[in-house]
């Protein structure tokens, strides 16, 4: 099997496929088992067809097809099996391989994640969760500008120890951003268009540089109105978190994860503080969403304790 290796948010990973998104986490060689297999798995068409669309999802098994694409096989936290479609290049199966795969694969191993973005204030991680199209990677972007390293964009694997502050692996230093959001920041070189949403594009930004987690400052939840940082605690907090940062509900379900994850998300609350953070709808102002949050990080009593 011709490999590409990488250690990626604390796991370590054989594939047959290249992952360019992947590349700052490229090893030149692998010590010891890889933690995770992926591999190519060539069957015919008429095979994947017979499969149809259905999706098999439980604890340790998740299964399904993308026409044209390809089918996916997850199982045991340990391996995912690509069977490419006719036709089908890389870039196409790229994205369900490090979306939906890669996240049940991580539920099947039972490790806690989230749908958040990360940027890095004094080597701190400050996360940003939102439903989607709530604008997580657009504020992340921001920041970025501002010289804020990216620590994260979509899926965030969090570590919570005995004692102390949680962390946050790093991972691909990729935003993914809509065409209004490129204009606005004036982002033009080396953009690569979303092979399933048209009018998003990808972009590799200023990252961490580091497979080392970072220690979680803060999270703000993110809601549209007028400017606003407020507080949040109890189970308030806890609701509202749960909705705007669990990565496929039906899915952690599926895999008897929901009560697990639930339980490390309060954990999570109880050690660091969560905010909600309310801007306009509107591009133009989105710098003084960033001053805001430049105001709130100099207030000490923000620092998780």
């Amino acid at each position: 099997m011709n490999c590409r290796y990488y250690e990626y948010a604390g796991l370590r990973i054989a594939s047959e496929i290249p992952l360019p998104e992947w590349a700052p986490f490229e090893q030149t060689s692998q010590a010891g088992d890889p933690d995770v297999v992926i591999s190519i798995d060539e069957v015919p068409d008429h095979d994947l067809a017979a499969g149809g669309n259905r999706r098999v999802i439980t604890a340790d098994e998740c299964r399904f097809l993308v026409p044209g694409v390809g089918r996916f096989r997850v199982h045991d936290g340990r391996a995912i099996v690509v069977a490419p479609a006719r036709g089908a290049a890389l870039h196409q199966l790229r994205p369900w391989l490090i979306g939906s795969a890669w996240g049940s694969l991580c539920y099947q191993r039972g490790l806690f994640f989230i749908h958040a973005s990360a940027v890095l204030v004094d080597h701190e991680a400050v996360l940003f969760c939102a439903k989607s199209n709530g604008g997580k990677s657009t504020i992340a972007a921001q920041l970025n500008t501002r010289g804020h390293a990216l620590l994260s964009d979509d899926l965030c694997h969090l570590d919570i120890p005995a004692h102390g502050l949680p962390t946050v692996y790093p991972s691909a230093p990729r935003l993914k951003l809509w065409s209004d959001t490129l204009d606005q920041l004036g982002w033009t070189e080396d953009l690569e268009p979303d092979h399933i949403r048209t009018g998003k594009f990808h972009v590799t930004r200023t990252s961490y540089g580091l497979a080392h987690p970072a220690p979680v400052r803060g999270i703000y939840l993110l809601e549209w109105g007028e400017f606003r940082i407020h507080r949040l605690s109890g189970l308030t907090a806890l609701s509202r978190f749960l909705s705007a940062s669990t990565y496929r509900a039906k899915l952690l379900e599926s895999t008897g994860q929901f009560s697990r994850h639930s339980s490390r998300s309060m954990t999570l609350l109880q050690r660091v503080p969560v905010w909600e953070l309310r801007r306009p709808r509107d591009l133009a102002v989105m710098p003084k969403a960033t001053d805001l949050l430049a105001s709130h990080w100099s207030d000490d009593r923000i620092i998780a304790k």
